[in-house]
C-alpha cells in the first residue's frame, strides 16, 4: 500500500471504471486481501479474467476468489491462483517458466498489476537483499521484465508505488547497502524501494523498443489505506489509522485507472486517478536511473538492452 502525508480529498468527480475488459487477462500480485483483492475484484467485475498471485498458499486464495465471485457476481472460471514468493527470485524465475507452460491461447497477457509489497522487515531475504528492496522493487522488476514477451493487445504494467518515495536521500545502488539487514516497518529503506519502483518505471517506459510500443507502464500512489499493511503496529495505533485511512476498494481506484482507462501517457506516476508529481530530483538524475537498472539486470541476470 502507499503511505501518504497529505490530504488527497478533492472536489474533482469521483473516477469509476467503465471501460469493459472482456477477453483480457490480468495478473494482479499480492491478491488475496488488501488492495490487491479489490483491485482484482474491480478487474473481474468488468469482464477480465484474473490471475490471483502470492505466497500465503492455496486456502487463502481460494477464499479471497470465493470472496470476488460473491462481491462482483463473477464466474468462478474468470479467477485463478498461481504461487509466487516475492523473497525469493528463484520463485519469481518459476512463476514465469510456469506461465510459458501454459497452452498458447492462455499465454497472452493484457495487464500485469504488481501489487505486491511490505513496509519492512528485519534481516535479509534468502538471495541476500533488504526485504523493502528486493519484495517492492527488484522482484518485481524480475517479474515484469520475464513476462513482457507475453504481453499483447495494448497491455499495462500497473506498479504500486508511495508518496514516501519522496522522503529519502536519493537511488540507493550501493550493493553492500543494499544487502545489509532491514531496519524493520516503515524505515527509510521502504521510501527508497518505491523510489525504485518509480525509476523503473520511466527507464522500462523509454527503453521499450518499437516491437513493445504498445505496452504502457504506470507508478501508481494507493494513498493511506486501513488493510494488513500495519499489521506490525500496535492494535491501538492500527485501530486509530483504521479510522481515517481509507478502504482497500477506494485504495484500488487508481491502480484499475491506469490498467483500463484510454489514453494514459506511459511512464507516468499517477495519485486519485490522475497524474501526480513525483520526486523529480531524484529521478531526473539519469547517471543513477541508469546505474541500477544496470545493477538490476546483473542481480537478476537479465540483459539490459534487449528488453524483449
Amino acid at each position: 500500500m502507499g503511505f501518504s502525508p497529505f490530504d488527497s480529498s478533492s472536489s474533482k468527480p469521483e473516477w469509476v471504471p467503465r471501460v469493459r475488459q472482456d477477453g483480457r487477462r490480468f495478473i494482479v500480485t499480492g491478491a488475496n486481501r488488501g488492495i490487491g483483492l479489490a483491485t482484482a475484484a474491480g478487474l473481474a467485475a468488468l469482464g477480465a479474467t484474473v490471475v490471483l498471485a502470492g505466497h500465503e498458499g492455496r486456502d487463502a486464495f481460494d477464499a479471497a476468489m470465493e470472496r470476488v465471485c460473491v462481491q462482483t457476481g463473477c464466474a468462478r472460471a474468470q479467477l485463478s491462483y498461481m504461487a509466487v514468493d516475492l523473497r525469493s527470485l528463484a520463485s519469481v524465475r518459476a512463476f514465469a517458466a510456469a506461465w510459458a507452460q501454459r497452452a498458447p491461447a492462455e499465454q497472452a497477457l493484457q495487464g500485469l498489476v504488481n501489487n505486491a509489497g511490505v513496509a519492512g522487515m528485519p534481516g535479509v531475504t534468502p538471495d541476500g537483499f533488504e526485504p523493502c528492496f528486493q519484495i517492492n522493487y527488484l522482484a518485481m522488476f524480475l517479474l515484469t521484465r520475464l513476462l513482457l514477451p507475453y504481453m499483447a493487445d495494448a497491455p499495462r504494467v500497473v506498479c504500486v508505488s508511495s508518496a514516501a518515495h519522496l522522503f529519502t536521500l536519493g537511488l540507493p545502488t550501493d550493493e553492500a547497502y543494499l544487502r545489509s539487514p532491514g531496519a524493520g516497518f516503515f524505515s527509510l529503506r521502504y521510501g527508497e524501494s518505491k523510489l525504485c519502483v518509480n525509476s523503473f518505471v520511466r527507464q522500462l517506459a523509454r527503453r521499450l523498443p518499437p516491437a513493445g510500443s504498445d505496452i504502457a507502464v504506470f507508478a501508481v500512489h494507493p494513498g493511506s489505506t486501513a488493510s494488513a499493511f500495519w499489521q506490525s503496529f500496535p492494535q491501538w495505533a492500527q485501530r486509530c489509522i483504521a479510522a481515517v485511512a481509507q478502504d482497500p476498494a477506494r485504495a484500488a481506484r487508481t491502480s484499475l485507472f491506469c490498467a483500463t482507462e484510454p489514453g494514459l501517457a506511459s511512464g507516468g506516476y499517477y495519485a486519485d486517478c490522475a497524474p501526480a508529481t513525483a520526486a523529480g530530483l531524484w529521478l531526473n538524475r539519469e547517471a543513477a536511473a541508469d546505474l541500477l537498472w544496470r545493477k538490476s539486470c546483473a542481480w537478476t541476470g537479465l540483459s539490459p538492452n534487449a528488453i524483449l
